[in-house]
């Protein structure tokens, strides 16, 4: 790889996304936990049923904080590469300018090239 093509706007529209995606997810993993109240309140002599419930859920409940933990780790290291790789390019930018500037006064424009050379 020769070089990013990141788009810092694209990859906040999809961190938006993937936030209301686990807020969705978070939603409904409570209401999970409300029906299972109904259930026990519902079940009456069905007594089993509600524990075999909450026997599952309590089986899955390590998988789903996993699954809430790579959620946040995945946002979180996109978020930060993003902010990580526009000020990098902010950096490259300055850096030009500085070297633009340099060769302006000097009239050595080898400085133009090895910025030049280096943001390919």
């Amino acid at each position: 790889m020769t070089s990013w093509s990141i788009d810092p706007q694209g990859v906040s529209t999809v961190l938006t996304s993937v936030e209301t995606a686990a807020t969705e997810l978070s939603t409904a993993l409570d209401g999970i936990l409300t029906a299972q109240d109904d259930l026990v309140y519902g079940a009456g002599s069905l007594g089993g049923v509600p524990a075999a419930v909450a026997a599952l859920i309590e089986s899955e409940k390590t998988r789903l904080t996993n699954v809430g933990r790579r959620i946040n780790a995945g946002t979180l290291g996109a978020s930060t590469a993003a902010i990580a790789y526009v000020h990098g390019d902010e950096e490259m930018a300055a850096s030009a300018q500085a070297a633009a500037s340099t060769s302006a006064l000097n009239g050595d424009m080898s400085a133009i090239g090895a910025e030049r050379a280096a943001a390919l």
